[in-house]
């Protein structure tokens, strides 16, 4: 693989991963770890990405995150698996808060099924879809918004729910620790953390391939999270850490 198309390869897979590592970068792309600190460095030195210790992120004025039409055909069995999940825990004469993202948009088909049911949401997509749903009661926040994700985002976001009960929110997640769970994009992390911070429970669905990652932006610590909703693949260190901080782990 000549330099320029080695580099090219390597903002690629920097940019759809948000925080890459050099190791993993060596072993994706079959080189050396000193090539992949030089080339690192190469790009750093154009404005494309940021080193870190031991890897790189994303610019900050690039996305961290693939497009949604990429992330929507990843594993949809996996994510049908836990929306499916995820239902289960919705009851009846609920108001719950749904963000977006590819994996909870997998609940809403499901959610038809729960007597009497209030969703709000800051997505545009997910009110797209809950709008088929005439029996499921939905609330869209206002703000500004983020074209990307189709999001509704700050100060206009935030004090909509401030007018709102909500009993509990199911997020998805860039990437998940023992620590908590973490975004990769500034603007809608912080919109998260506020909107998690005034609910009652938080439900974080999260496939075992976002384990171990962690984005730039905190959106909730381990102590805010009442139930993770996961697959087999989660490293079970993790699940350690997270249910000795009181969180309820579900593997499906």
């Amino acid at each position: 693989m000549l330099g320029a198309e080695r580099r090219k390869r390597l903002l690629h897979e920097v940019r759809a991963e948000g925080v890459a590592h050099v190791a993993e970068l060596a072993e994706r792309l079959d080189v050396s770890p000193s090539t992949i600190r030089r080339d690192l460095s190469a790009l750093e030195s154009q404005g494309l990405l940021n080193r870190t210790h031991g890897g790189a992120v994303a610019e900050a004025n690039s996305s961290l995150e693939p497009d949604r039409p990429q992330r929507s055909g990843v594993a949809p069995w996996e994510k049908r698996a836990l929306a499916s999940a995820a239902v289960r825990h919705v009851a009846p004469d609920s108001t719950i808060l749904v963000t977006g993202g590819t994996t909870t948009a997998a609940m809403v088909p499901l959610l038809g099924a729960v007597e009497r049911l209030t969703v709000v949401t800051n997505s545009l997509h997910l009110a797209g879809e809950l709008a088929q749903h005439e029996d499921i009661s939905t609330v869209v926040l206002g703000g500004y918004l983020r074209h990307r994700e189709m999001s509704l985002l700050g100060h206009l976001t935030r004090q909509a729910l401030e007018e709102l009960h909500v009993d509990e929110a199911f997020v998805g997640a860039y990437g998940i620790t023992g620590g908590g769970i973490s975004g990769a994009h500034v603007d809608e992390a912080e919109t998260d953390r506020w909107l998690l911070s005034r609910v009652g429970r938080v439900t974080a669905l999260v496939d075992g391939s976002k384990f171990g990652r962690s984005g730039p932006v905190r959106v909730a610590a381990a102590d805010r999270i009442f139930r993770v909703i996961t697959d087999a693949s989660a490293p079970e260190d993790d699940v350690r850490a997270l249910r000795g901080a009181g969180v309820d782990v579900v593997r499906v």
